[in-house]
């Protein structure tokens, strides 16, 4: 019996149809929101989708609509296949998200190849051990690949090539699987190995993970959407110098899939999937505001940086405030006649007379400075030779000794003096209180009940 195999596929010239599909139960890949690194390790997988399948290892299966042998070269030997050293069985695993297909393919293999590097006219990849990942996109099933169909092939190297349904040969009677390469498809792929390549040891299992973004496939991704997927393994298991090739056909390529066939490119064969699960309210209004996010991120940064700040002054002001012993309050006196005082000490009870007048405002530096009618640098020199102190911390002085005396004088509680004297927050009020005072308000009128 002839074995034909064109494009690097072994196919018998038996037709089988009862691996057709008709009735075959759609396959549910679930939502995940994990976020995976690329580096063909599947630890960082939780929820997913998982399928076994392994070769036939000397039984080749044909579709049934398909006749290959004039796809092959002329002088193509037949008598000279190699069949596979080893049964070997592969699982798929798949989730989806938001922005992302990710599915990797695990291979049980003995025998590690992977010395077909191609050429930029002809890839070469499908000769050595990897997988193939199609995917029909609107979930059609054509009988041939047309441009909703991908093909993903990775090698155990790591190489890569895409192809995609060709509308120009879609409708040719002598192409059998109508596709084009060199496609710029953006997608993501590891490789991790646990063998040898290319000799005689004895090999165990690779790890081929993909990500590939729906957006680079026109896909909107969403719950209960239906695709058709093709999983298959390229299968080699013989050094390139034991094998005969004549373009894209070889004697050594033992190729199967999770559909059943040892032929691929049909998308009527492929198995039908449904996407399942949906993203929690957050992610989806995270989806659809995603633009929007970096903004308000940005936004509530900004804010929380002006906050800390804030704080950060407020501590130091805390920080540089002088306790109530180190003050000549004699100086803060309102004096019977201005003629004795200095220009300096004019200025001080002039000072001390506004913020009495404005006790329960927020009063900053600038603004008693121009009532006074000085310069904030004259009056910072003023304060600073007199008393030692910052005109802010000049403030405080003169408000914290009016507070004092007014809950010395049982006018109202700790949160009352804090708001009759312009502290917004009676927490802050407190600490400045007992900072300045060296004792809180409440054990301050505790002392003086």
């Amino acid at each position: 019996m002839k074995v034909f195999l064109p494009y690097g596929v072994l196919i018998l010239s038996l037709s089988i149809s009862s691996f057709g599909q008709t009735n075959e139960k759609i396959l549910q890949i679930p939502y995940s929101s994990k976020n995976i690194t690329v580096d063909g390790d599947l630890s960082d997988w939780d929820e997913y989708f998982e399928y076994e399948f392994s070769d036939t290892l000397h039984s080749f299966i044909n579709t049934s609509h398909q006749k290959l042998s004039d796809l092959y070269p002329a002088n193509f030997d037949f008598d000279k296949l190699l069949f596979p050293k080893s049964k070997n069985k592969a699982k798929f695993r798949a989730f989806w998200n938001n922005e992302n297909f990710c599915c990797a393919v695990t291979g049980w293999d003995k025998h590690f190849f992977a010395e077909n590097h191609g050429r930029i006219d002809k890839p070469m990849v499908h000769l050595n051990d990897g997988i193939e990942l199609y995917i029909d996109t609107k979930g059609e099933g054509t009988p041939k690949m047309d441009v909703n169909d991908y093909q993903f092939l990775i090698d155990i190297r790591n190489n890569a090539e895409v192809f995609k349904g060709d509308l120009k040969e879609i409708l040719a009677d002598t192409v059998a699987v109508p596709k084009d390469y060199a496609q710029n498809i953006l997608f993501f792929s590891a490789v991790k190995i646990n063998g040898t390549l290319n000799d005689n040891a004895e090999d165990s299992v690779y790890t081929i993970e993909i990500v590939i973004p729906f957006a680079a496939i026109g896909v909107a991704p969403k719950s209960n959407m239906i695709m058709r997927l093709d999983v298959c393994v390229n299968d080699i298991d013989y050094p390139l110098s034991q094998t005969g090739r004549i373009e894209e056909a070889s004697t050594a390529m033992w190729p199967f899939s999770w559909s059943g066939y040892s032929d691929f490119g049909y998308p009527k064969y492929w198995k039908q999937v449904q996407f399942i699960g949906a993203p929690s309210w957050f992610e989806a209004i995270s989806e659809k505001y995603k633009a929007e996010w970096f903004w308000i991120y940005l936004i509530t940064a900004s804010l929380a940086l002006v906050i800390i700040v804030l704080l950060i002054y407020r501590t130091y002001k805390l920080r540089r405030l002088p306790s109530a012993d180190k003050i000549n309050y004699e100086k803060l006196s309102v004096h019977p006649s201005a003629e004795s005082l200095s220009y300096n000490e004019k200025i001080l009870q002039k000072a001390a007379e506004y913020i009495v007048a404005n006790k329960s405002e927020t009063i900053h530096s600038d603004e008693l400075t121009r009532n006074l009618g000085v310069s904030l640098r004259t009056f910072q020199r003023i304060t600073r030779d007199e008393l030692n102190i910052t005109p802010t911390n000049f403030v405080y002085v003169i408000k914290l000794k009016l507070a004092a005396d007014f809950l010395k004088n049982k006018k109202g509680n700790v949160t009352d003096a804090a708001y009759e004297f312009g502290f917004s927050d009676p927490s802050y009020f407190s600490k400045t209180f007992k900072k300045h005072f060296e004792i809180s308000p409440t054990d301050f009128i505790k002392k003086r009940s």
